[in-house]
């Protein structure tokens, strides 16, 4: 009974993929951003106050959602500066951070308070 529930209920789906051919068109960006941080000398602890962002995406098709890109590229880029350490084992080379119980991510306290 076990065998034939396993069987009416298996997945199927069929996959399709194709490689774009040549070489999309460049485009560039411009960006600064300024963060003003608390930094206690004593303990390196940091606190993310404010950050600024200037970004030139030229004419925004959908406002809200090149924001949301911004930031969360730039959380992305804080991890990546603040938290986020990616160990290995010397003798075998494999990666030792599985989970977020050892690789850090930002969290909603390392996001600036003013935005």
């Amino acid at each position: 009974m076990c065998m034939l529930c396993k069987i009416k209920t298996q997945k199927k789906t069929i996959y399709y993929s194709v490689a774009p051919r040549g070489s999309g068109p460049d485009y560039f960006v411009y960006a600064a951003a300024c963060s003003e941080v608390e930094l206690d000398v004593l303990t390196g602890e940091t606190v993310a106050l404010r950050t600024d962002i200037l970004y030139d995406c030229g004419k925004s098709l959908s406002p809200e959602i090149d924001i949301g890109q911004i930031e969360g590229s730039f959380v992305m880029g804080l991890g990546y500066w603040m938290t986020e350490k990616t160990r290995f084992n010397l003798e075998t080379g494999r990666n030792i951070t599985h989970g977020t119980w050892e690789y850090k991510v930002p969290l909603a306290k390392d996001i600036p308070r003013d935005f």
